[in-house]
């Protein structure tokens, strides 16, 4: 079963009872056999050139969201977490379970039935655990393994059989290129720049998420809307793009979960209501269909078209990442202050201690006010309810110490 969004190259061999899901790419001399069991490779996983992945009769492999498995790697019998990395020439035995977020350095030996915890760095033969994922050495994953979930689409729009060209035909031009390649300058980047330069460049004056893209072509909302119906996982849409959104921390989870119980009961007094990160929200002025980590509406809510996206929230809350703070603190908030209703926006760092409380006012407009002291208390003007920074971080330092 190969979802149509999925790309296999003509030279893969992929054999037997095995599921390739969403913009999963399968490269040239791959070799995915489920001849005696199961493979199933989840959404956004690419399988790069001369890997291979078998098992032992009646084992399921499995491949999470967003697994990069290395040139040449062979994987028998394993389950690899969600967004790991695997370097090339690795030899994954069987059994061997790696939790989410590791990254196995090239030419590393994991040997049957090791268990590795999520977030390691591992590497060697046998393989031993290193150190931590950093958040830094993350998002380069990420943001790698990015170019791979785009890949599928762009060979479906424009890979095709051609003839080589001959160089006897621009020979100038080959030593152009042999001159810049001895400075050490690329000629001619493309559409491939360093992700560093790709997410700094500001598109009308807003700094662009750095989340994975899926695809390059312009989408409809209407395309958007269809892809969110059917999807395990969320996703943005701006102007034409989609992107998929990553998953939350624990820290960045109870610090919506402590908003919720400590704002849910004053809410509802106020004739309004509290909703999740999964309250789709869309602002209509500049196309944005986005899920705050929580909303508040007063009132009567109105909805787009679908019935499903809220037009009208009075206060939206974000909770800070590192791949997502920019993001958040500088493009949403100019998005978010088109939507009319809008009334004050809410970034918290999850990190103790600072909360930046954005508020509209009739004559001012918006004016920022910052927080930083655990004995701080901020007030939401439009549900008149005072919340102590105490509150917001409650358990957050306990999580960290385990």
């Amino acid at each position: 079963m190969v979802d149509p969004s999925a790309f296999v190259h003509p030279q893969a061999a992929v054999t037997g009872n095995v599921w390739i899901g969403k913009n999963v790419y399968v490269g040239p001399g791959a070799a995915i056999r489920g001849d005696w069991g199961r493979i199933i490779i989840e959404d956004g996983c690419n399988v790069q050139e001369s890997c291979t992945i078998h098992m032992f009769p009646g084992v399921t492999v499995l491949l999470k969201e967003g697994v990069h498995l290395g040139h040449g790697a062979i994987v028998h019998g394993a389950v690899i977490g969600r967004n790991c990395l695997i370097g090339m020439n690795s030899v994954i035995m069987d059994n061997v379970e790696i939790g989410d977020e590791c990254i196995v350095g090239a030419l590393t030996f994991v040997k049957a039935a090791e268990k590795i915890p999520p977030r390691k760095v591992v590497a060697g033969n046998p393989a031993k655990i290193l150190k931590e994922v950093s958040e830094e050495m993350l998002k380069w994953k990420t943001e790698g393994t990015a170019l791979y979930q785009a890949l599928p689409g762009e060979m479906r729009e424009s890979w095709k059989e051609c003839e080589a060209g001959k160089p006897e035909g621009d020979r100038q031009r080959m030593q152009e290129i042999r001159e810049y390649v001895h400075k050490g300058v690329h000629p001619d980047p493309g559409r491939y720049r360093p992700w560093k330069n790709k997410h700094d460049e500001p598109q009308d004056g807003l700094v662009k998420e750095p989340e994975a893209e899926y695809g390059r072509r312009q989408f409809t909302i209407e395309d958007y809307l269809n892809l969110e119906k059917d999807s395990d996982f969320r996703h943005e849409y701006y102007r034409g793009e989609i992107f998929a959104m990553g998953g939350a921390r624990p820290e960045h989870n109870r610090i919506i979960s402590n908003l919720m119980i400590f704002l849910g009961p004053k809410v509802r007094r106020k004739s309004c209501d509290i909703f999740g990160s999964d309250q789709r929200v869309h602002i209509p002025a500049n196309s944005l269909f986005t899920y705050p980590d929580l909303v508040i509406f007063c009132g009567q809510p109105t909805f787009y078209d679908d019935n499903m996206s809220l037009t009208n929230p009075t206060v939206l809350v974000e909770v800070l990442s590192s791949s997502t703070r920019d993001y958040d603190r500088v493009t949403k908030l100019k998005l978010y202050q088109d939507i009319p209703s809008l009334q004050e926006y809410l970034v918290i760092d999850p990190r103790p201690y600072l909360a930046e409380h954005w508020q509209k006012h009739a004559k001012k407009g918006w004016e920022l006010q910052k927080y930083d002291q655990p004995a701080d208390h901020f007030l939401i003007r439009t549900i008149d309810v005072k919340v102590p920074l105490e509150e917001v971080y409650r358990n957050i330092q306990a999580m960290k110490k385990v």
